[in-house]
């Protein structure tokens, strides 16, 4: 890195940072705080779990939909098990500690893929560095920091599925993408469709198997555990939670859903809108799963295979949220990792792409479909930079 790239970096880094953290301290100094409502809303679970309460609404126990606007716990009861592991913390330590826990995850995958696709005179601490300066820039993990969302964790476990499918992964990355996909899949449940990405893809290369039986075991494990520790109960009353879940609005201008999006546009408002929405889902979540197996045995490349299937993994649920789409992070950063074995030329546009599509993520705040632009510019930059340097088939998944 030259020294004019590194002092831009820092620069940005710095006004980054000083901006989103004073923005924080703003709104988590509002009655009642507007930051880290996401993590409160865990952190409540997680303390009825440690004083033996349910974590779940009584009303939705009781089968009512709740209102689309309303926070509510619905997360399986494995994470409010969990989160009961950190009930006595004060909500504000938690939520410093939370933040620089998902930061930080962010900068050792960044490095992990750093060491498996290395790049000529760029030392792997430095991209981990790199990208930890630059996380306020990326805005849809930078709003989840501020919401202390579950999903800031997503750029370390996607980023960690991604190294076990490199051709480089040894048979510990192979494990940690298993269990990665495992904790993925139980706490948020969209992402299970990377699992089945994972299954598909291991019938073609059998080097996978591995990473497909340890998270058969992970799954299995943490069930087990959930059950030891609560019994039957909590699951049963999640299934009456979903349930009752179903009934939420989905048509709701914040929800980049593409049925929702869809339906607000075309649906003319109230039932007819919320009707059509839930139509759409059907052959959405149908397509996304297809999808994910196709691309699983078609394409030859590993990285930009899995770069569809977790995008493809945003939608298969009737509700996506501005900040899913961090989960995509570890892909730009290969992205640009690669783009360092092309010419001058072809190095330039990918390294582009990824700006671009981290500009057009920002403006995606204020015209929400534009999300989509960005993964879109994303999965390009992994194309073109997935062009020279191909593994070969015996090689991939080994």
């Amino acid at each position: 890195m030259s020294p004019r790239t590194a002092g831009t970096v820092a620069l940005a880094g710095v006004l980054g940072w000083v901006g989103l953290v004073w923005l924080a301290i703003q709104l988590y100094g509002t009655h009642p705080p507007t930051a880290g409502f996401d993590l409160e809303l865990l952190l409540r679970a997680g303390r009825d779990v440690a004083a033996g309460r349910s974590p779940y609404d009584p009303a939705m126990l009781a089968g009512t939909a709740p209102v689309a606007e309303t926070l509510f716990y619905s997360y399986p009861p494995v994470v409010a098990q969990v989160m009961a592991l950190f009930a006595a913390i004060p909500s504000p330590v938690m939520f410093v500690v939370w933040s620089a826990a998902a930061v930080a995850g962010l900068g050792l995958v960044a490095r992990g893929l750093a060491l498996r696709v290395p790049v000529a005179g760029v030392a792997p601490p430095t991209v981990g560095l790199v990208c930890v300066a630059l996380a306020p820039l990326m805005f849809p993990f930078a709003i989840g920091i501020l919401f202390g969302n579950l999903d800031v964790f997503f750029p370390l476990i996607f980023g960690l599925v991604l190294i076990g499918v490199l051709p480089a992964a040894s048979g510990a990355d192979q494990a940690r993408a298993g269990i990665a996909a495992t904790v993925a899949a139980i706490t948020k449940l969209h992402p299970a469709s990377v699992g089945l990405w994972l299954l598909v893809r291991s019938i073609r290369l059998p080097g996978l198997r591995s990473a497909v039986g340890v998270a058969a075991l992970a799954l299995v494990a943490v069930l087990a555990l959930s059950f030891a520790v609560g019994g039957v109960q909590p699951w049963l009353d999640y299934v009456t939670v979903v349930r009752a879940g179903s009934g939420a609005d989905l048509v709701d201008p914040r929800n980049a859903a593409p049925a929702a999006q869809i339906a607000l546009l075309f649906g003319g408002g109230g039932a007819g809108a919320e009707a059509l929405a839930r139509t759409l889902q059907v052959p959405v979540t149908i397509l996304a799963l297809l999808g994910t197996a196709v691309v699983a045995v078609r394409m030859a490349d590993p990285v930009e295979s899995l770069a569809w299937a977790a995008a493809a993994s945003l939608i298969v649920l009737p509700v996506t949220w501005y900040h899913y789409p961090s989960a995509l992070i570890p892909f730009a950063i290969v992205a640009l990792l690669r783009a360092g074995a092309l010419g001058p030329a072809a190095a330039r546009r990918v390294r582009l792409t990824v700006v671009t599509a981290g500009a057009v993520a920002a403006a995606a705040i204020a015209v929400l479909p534009l999300v989509y632009v960005a993964i879109g510019l994303v999965l390009a930059a992994v194309r073109m930079s997935g062009r020279t340097g191909r593994p070969s088939a015996a090689s991939r998944g080994s």
